[in-house]
């Protein structure tokens, strides 16, 4: 039980979305957008099943679902009898459970399998062009990086091959460009499939923002939309900017630089991750608090583990036990949760003597699995 239910239960908060463990039970999971009338749904585990609550603790949507997801573009992703479809609001089926795998839908799109290859569908189930493929990426910017035969092409939305399939690899559009890999080197191409950075890079990732982590001579730096180097590659290692922060590792410790190369943390952490609402999880002596993106600490690193920030609380593990703390450090939910997730459209996702359960801001429970002594 270590692994908590949330993990069969991906909550699809984090910008940077879900780990590839996520693909296990047959949902890849995506970064989140909101639904409109479905926003204040949670998944709710309860005997052997789930189903969903409203922000009140209601119980809205019977537990009768092997798996469920959250909602996103109004339709949740949930298996029952083995096969996946999705449902509304209201819990019906809106796109009938057939499937062996899936993803959310995003922008009105889903990727589903249908036998050994993946197929687009719409929001009233209906598939997107013929094809089929053997992998698909999510549409970005208009776009998805299709594998067609072990080649990577692209299609527009409505499932026309726009851009040939002629590379080893092929990632997301972001500012108008798309990461794609030819004879083992990583370039980019624009949206008609003109060679826009040519392909020199032994690794390299999307833009994020205006920059696009690369590596050269076995180190990191950063190029912008137009293939300039703009922060030399110097870095053991790099993650994208969040919030225009980028965390990089140099002489085994991590830190963070601005957009345009300059520190704003040195180097002086055992672990760093990307900043969320301001603030930013780091390490010392396996001892974890926050700093702001100014770099001051604002709470010390003094715990076992904590999670990021969301609706101005963080968890935090004290000893063995879970509370949460204000942006300003203190603990304005005392620790006593067993686990406990960030907050998540106005509830947090908590686990108390056994039983899991969710709190609202202040702490209070409104809603748990079985009654709590």
């Amino acid at each position: 039980m270590l692994l908590f239910r949330f993990l069969a239960v991906c909550l699809l908060l984090i910008s940077g979305g879900c780990s590839p463990d996520s693909k296990k039970n047959g949902a890849e999971m995506e970064p989140s957008e909101k639904p409109v009338s479905a926003d204040s749904l949670h998944v709710a585990f309860s005997n052997g099943k789930f189903g969903y609550i409203d922000s009140r603790g209601r119980m809205v949507i019977d537990p009768v679902f092997e798996i469920a997801y959250g909602f996103r573009d109004g339709l949740a992703p949930v298996k029952t009898k083995g096969k996946w479809g999705y449902i509304d609001s209201t819990g019906r089926f809106v796109i009938d459970p057939v499937y062996p795998q899936v993803t959310p839908f995003k922008k009105g799109v889903a990727r589903v399998n249908v036998v050994d290859k993946q197929i687009y569908i719409g929001r009233d189930g209906k598939q997107i062009g013929d094809s089929a493929y053997d992998f698909g990426y999510h549409f970005s910017e208009g776009l998805a990086f299709v594998s067609v035969d072990g080649n990577y092409g692209v299609i527009d939305s409505t499932g026309r091959m726009v851009i040939q399939p002629e590379y080893e690899l092929g990632y997301f559009f972001a500012h108008g460009l798309g990461l794609v890999r030819k004879n083992g080197r990583y370039g980019y191409i624009d949206k008609q499939g003109n060679q826009s950075i040519p392909p020199i890079y032994e690794e390299a990732d999307s833009f994020q923002g205006s920059r696009a982590k690369v590596r050269v001579g076995g180190l990191w730096g950063f190029i912008d939309t137009s293939g300039t180097m703009v922060i030399e590659p110097k870095y053991e290692e790099v993650w994208g900017f969040i919030e225009n922060r980028a965390r990089v590792r140099c002489d085994g410790k991590w830190g963070y630089i601005d957009i345009f190369g300059a520190s704003v943390v040195d180097c002086l952490y055992d672990a760093a991750e990307n900043f969320s609402e301001g603030f930013a999880r780091v390490a010392k002596k396996n001892r974890w608090g926050f700093i702001d993106a100014s770099g001051k600490e604002i709470v010390p690193a003094v715990y076992q583990a904590v999670k990021p920030f969301s609706g101005g609380l963080a968890p935090v593990k004290k000893t063995r036990t879970w509370g949460y703390v204000d942006t300003s450090g203190v603990m304005v939910i005392e620790p006593r949760f067993n686990e406990a997730q960030s907050f998540f459209k106005g509830l947090a996702r908590v686990r108390l003597n056994g039983v899991e359960a969710y709190i609202d801001a202040s702490g209070k429970i409104i809603w748990s699995e079985k009654p709590l002594p």
